[in-house]
Formats: C-alpha cells, sequence, structure tokens
C-alpha cells in the first residue's frame, strides 16, 4: 500500500480511501457472487393425488369409479335400454379412462386403464347388487311366483335352502365376472385408444 496519495496527501495507514480526494488507496477483490440455491418446486396435492397408482387408495380414481357405477345404474334403471348393460359396462370403463385423464392430465397405461375399469366394475356390481337385493325385498314372492309359473322346477331350488343360496352365489359370482370383465375391458381399450392419440 502506498504512503501517500496520487493528489499527494499522506495516507493513514490500512486507509481503503484517501482523506482529501476520496480515491481508493487499492483495489478489492473482486466479490465472489453468492450462489442462488434453488428449492425444488413442491408438488401440489392435487398433482401428488394424481401420481399415486390407480387403486382403491387413489381418490381420484376412485370418485371417477364411483361416478361410473351410478351413470350405470342410473341407465340400467330405463327398461329397454337394461338390455344393452354388456355396452354400457364397456362404455363405463372407456369414460373412466377418459374422465381420468381430463381431471389429471395423465395418459394411462393399458394395466392401469383396466385397473380403472375393474375398480368402476366392482362399484357398478354393489350398485346393482344392492337395487336387486331391493327389489327381492318388496317384489320377491311375486317374482318367483311368475319364475315358477315360466318353469315349475325353479319351485324345487326355490323350497330347498341350501340349494336356493348356492344358485343365488353362482348368480352373483358370474353376474360380479361379467360387470367387472366388460368394465376392465373398456378401461384397457380406452388406455390404448388415448395412448394412440398422444404417441
Amino acid at each position: 500500500m502506498p504512503e501517500y496519495c496520487t493528489c499527494g496527501a499522506q495516507l493513514v495507514e490500512n486507509a481503503r480511501f484517501c482523506h482529501r480526494c476520496g480515491r481508493p488507496t487499492f483495489e478489492a477483490p473482486p466479490e465472489k457472487p453468492t450462489p442462488v440455491i434453488s428449492l425444488p418446486v413442491q408438488p401440489t396435492l392435487h398433482e401428488k393425488i394424481a401420481q399415486l397408482p390407480v387403486s382403491f387408495r387413489n381418490p381420484i380414481a376412485l370418485r371417477i369409479a364411483f361416478l361410473m357405477s351410478l351413470g350405470i345404474t342410473l341407465v340400467q334403471m330405463v327398461p329397454f335400454l337394461g338390455l344393452l348393460c354388456f355396452v354400457w359396462w364397456t362404455a363405463a370403463g372407456w369414460c373412466a379412462v377418459l374422465l381420468y385423464r381430463r381431471m389429471t392430465g395423465l395418459s394411462l397405461s393399458v394395466p392401469a386403464g383396466a385397473r380403472l375399469g375393474s375398480i368402476t366394475g366392482v362399484l357398478a356390481f354393489v350398485s346393482m347388487a344392492a337395487m336387486i337385493a331391493l327389489r327381492m325385498f318388496f317384489e320377491g314372492k311375486e317374482l318367483v311366483a311368475q319364475m315358477v309359473k315360466q318353469d315349475p322346477r325353479i319351485s324345487e331350488v326355490v323350497n330347498d335352502p341350501q340349494m336356493f343360496a348356492m344358485a343365488m352365489l353362482m348368480l352373483l359370482g358370474i353376474c360380479f365376472a361379467l360387470v367387472v370383465g366388460f368394465c376392465a375391458t373398456g378401461g384397457a381399450l380406452g388406455a390404448r385408444r388415448l395412448s394412440r392419440k398422444t404417441g
């Protein structure tokens, strides 16, 4: 460090500036830029839920499956439309995948679409079973009488509790397999079709 400034003034020891003219006595080393620490962007709750795998634990998938199963139930209450139940079950799986993509912005794989369709099918089967149980509770005797008129052998099944229980379990099992199977097929087809459109 020089003892005198260029203006002729004697400098004080360790002075950074001249007390007369204000000129710096030495060049300061360049300051190191402070590193900017960028924090990772936290995903929102909706994005976290949307990234969950498609299952009964995914609230978005469950809500969509419930809406689709409710739609199936309402359509099947219409007498003539109820005859096309296989079409509605497949369409419900397809529409569930489409609605999931609209709500989350994510495309589902074919297995995930099938899982969403099967969840829709399970909920649709539960609502159908509840409707059948209510109808049997209120109109059971009349329905059984009509069935016996059509086929007298049905009275043997109805009068034997064990045979009746086995027949009901078999009927429910077949119905469950059909509903879940068609809905899962619709979900898989919908996921495949939508992935082709984006690809």
